[in-house]
């Protein structure tokens, strides 16, 4: 678990620069106008927190549920499915850096509408509370990062690893964002043209050991043939 935080700390901050890209300009409106780290900045960094252990823990659930539902205990499916889709995510990312032509799932409608109506309702709160509101629904961006590291928590297959998991991989974002809203960055412009595939391939790795985790025997097997040969012995004798 240790060496899964981890690497999931430094693709996640070393990914920071997407992070930039993609959530910078609500940072920035989280925090307003310049001024040293206020509670509406800290407020959208925490909510956002908030809302990616939830996210991690539903899909440890569903990761628990998938390995508990399978007919067999040589291989734990929600490993292994994550680690195809962390594959796949990887894949799909670098053929787009070399202009492959990639279709892109559409986002739901309903969550688009969902996050308007919040929005809208929480424009007449305060600024803390509406900082607080852009980082709980951050969750609902389209953003196949997030849930690249979104399936990594569900390879866990439970929702406390889960959260933590998601918990790794919001640290690894604070770091870029608080830059973006100070106007400032953390990456060379010449470095960040190679990020992306750095990342990208980071991710395949990662799925790839994903993948060759989900063979390794589960504790609950090597149990079972622990005491199949206890009981072969005393057979013997």
């Amino acid at each position: 678990m240790s060496a899964l935080l981890g690497s999931v700390f430094l693709a996640s901050l070393a990914g920071s620069v997407h992070c930039g890209a993609m959530c910078g300009a609500f940072a920035c409106a989280a925090r307003g106008a310049p001024s040293p780290l206020a509670a509406r900045e800290i407020a959208y960094h925490f909510a956002r927190l908030a809302a990616y252990l939830v996210l991690g823990a539903a899909f440890g659930a569903v990761g628990a549920g998938l390995d508990a539902a399978a007919p067999f205990g040589w291989m734990r499916p929600a490993a292994a499915v994550a680690g195809v889709l962390l594959v796949l995510w990887g894949v799909r990312e670098i053929a787009l850096l070399f202009g492959a032509r990639v279709p892109v799932p559409a986002f739901p409608r309903t969550a688009q509408r969902a996050a308007e109506a919040l929005l809208r309702r929480g424009g007449q709160r305060s600024a803390t509370i509406r900082a607080a509101l852009l980082g709980a629904l951050a969750p609902l961006l389209p953003c196949g990062w997030l849930y690249a590291f979104a399936a990594t928590a569900g390879s866990t297959a439970s929702p406390v690893a889960g959260a933590t998991v998601m918990a790794a991989f919001w640290a690894g974002t604070v770091p870029a964002l608080v830059a973006v809203s100070y106007g400032l960055a953390l990456v060379p412009r010449r470095a960040q043209r190679a990020v992306p595939v750095v990342v990208a391939s980071a991710m395949i790795v990662i799925g790839a050991l994903t993948i060759a985790g989900a063979f390794a025997p589960t504790r609950a097997t090597a149990h079972q043939h622990s005491s199949a040969r206890v009981a072969d012995g005393r057979l013997a004798r």
